[in-house]
C-alpha cells in the first residue's frame, strides 16, 4: 500500500495548498464572509484531511478498523454535498430545492459505502439505489438548476454552467470505476482505483476553485446578489 500511499499524500498536499492559494485570493480579491468564497476552500480542507488519514491508513498507521474506504466515504459524505449546495446557489434555487439536492447526495454516498461493506445481492441493491439516486441528482442539476438560472446575466449563467457540467462528469466516472475495480470486474486493482480516485477527486474539488479563480467577474455577480439578499432580509 505504500505506493497508494504517495498518491494520497500528493492529493493531501495538492488540497491544502489549493486551500492557502484561494484563501489568499478570496482575501485580496472577494470576501471570505460570502458561501461563494468560504465554501470551496471549506470543501478542499474536508478532502485534505481525509487525504492525510488515507495516508495514514495506507502506511499501517491507523487501527485496523479505519481503513481507505471508510475515511474516503467520509470525505465524499461531507465534500459533495457541499458542491452540491454550492451549485445551488449558482444557480439561484430556492433553499428546499438546495437542500432535496442535498439530502439526496448524502443519501446516495451512504449507499455508496454500503455497496462496499456489504456482499451478496445487498451489495449490489445498494449500488443501484445509489445509482438512481445519482441520476435523480442530475437531473436536479440539469433540469431544475439550470431552469432557475435562466434569469440570470449571461456571464452568471456561464459560470453555473461550468461548474455544473464539470461536477457531473467528474461524477460519472466514479460508479464505472467501482464497476471496474476489485468488487466488480477487477479490471481495476485496488492501487489502480486509488490512483483514479485521487485524480478524480482532484479534479472535481480543486478544478472547481479553478474555475472560480479564472473567472472572478461571475463571480462577483454573484456575490452582489448574495449581499444584496441579506441587505433585504435585514431590511425586512
Amino acid at each position: 500500500m505504500v505506493g497508494s500511499a504517495v498518491w494520497f499524500g500528493i492529493g493531501a498536499s495538492i488540497f491544502f495548498i489549493s486551500i492557502v492559494f484561494f484563501v489568499w485570493f478570496a482575501a485580496r480579491r472577494g470576501t471570505l464572509r460570502s458561501p461563494f468564497y468560504y465554501l470551496p476552500p471549506v470543501h478542499a480542507a474536508v478532502a485534505g484531511t481525509a487525504y492525510l488519514g488515507m495516508t495514514a491508513a495506507a502506511l499501517g498507521l491507523l487501527p485496523g478498523i479505519v481503513d481507505i474506504e471508510l475515511l474516503r466515504f467520509a470525505d465524499w459524505m461531507i465534500s459533495t454535498p457541499i458542491i452540491t449546495y454550492y451549485i445551488g446557489l449558482l444557480a439561484d434555487v430556492d433553499s428546499s430545492t438546495r437542500s432535496v439536492a442535498v439530502g439526496m447526495n448524502v443519501l446516495m454516498i451512504a449507499l455508496g459505502y454500503l455497496f462496499i461493506v456489504l456482499s451478496g445481492p445487498l451489495q449490489w441493491i445498494a449500488f443501484s439505489a445509489s445509482l438512481l439516486l445519482f441520476v435523480g441528482l442530475v437531473y436536479l442539476f440539469v433540469r431544475t438548476f439550470g431552469q432557475a438560472s435562466v434569469g440570470a446575466s449571461r456571464t452568471a449563467r456561464s459560470l453555473f454552467i461550468s461548474t455544473r457540467d464539470l461536477t457531473v462528469t467528474v461524477w460519472s466516472i466514479y460508479p464505472l470505476i467501482y464497476l471496474l475495480g476489485p468488487l466488480g470486474a477487477g479490471v481495476l486493482q485496488a492501487a489502480d482505483l486509488d490512483f483514479t480516485v485521487v485524480v478524480l477527486d482532484l479534479t472535481a474539488k480543486v478544478g472547481l476553485m479553478s474555475i472560480i479563480l479564472l473567472r472572478q467577474y461571475e463571480l462577483n455577480k454573484f456575490v452582489s446578489r448574495d449581499v444584496s439578499a441579506v441587505s433585504r432580509s435585514a431590511d425586512d
